[in-house]
């Protein structure tokens, strides 16, 4: 399994990007979501997940699951949640 940080994450359309920890950014669908992680996933969430195809047979972020949230930094700005 490889591990990442959810970069983006539009809750309407189910999709968004997933940064892999060597640095490439994969796309990621509500669909390819472990079953008890729900549909959803949040700007900074950490995830393991497996490099595998879309339906468009590119590279995409699947068997997705959440395993944490970045830290805010000293001195950051708090984060505002958008629901």
């Amino acid at each position: 399994m490889t591990q990442g940080v959810v970069r983006e994450f539009d809750a309407g359309k189910g999709s968004g990007t997933v940064e892999s920890d060597g640095g490439e950014m994969l796309p990621v669908h509500r669909s390819a979501l472990m079953e008890d992680q729900g549909n959803q996933l949040y700007p900074g969430d950490i995830v393991e997940f497996s490099v595998g195809r879309n339906k468009f047979g590119r590279r995409a972020a699947v068997n997705v699951k959440r395993i944490g949230w970045e830290e805010e930094g000293e001195g950051d700005e708090p984060r505002e949640w958008e629901f």
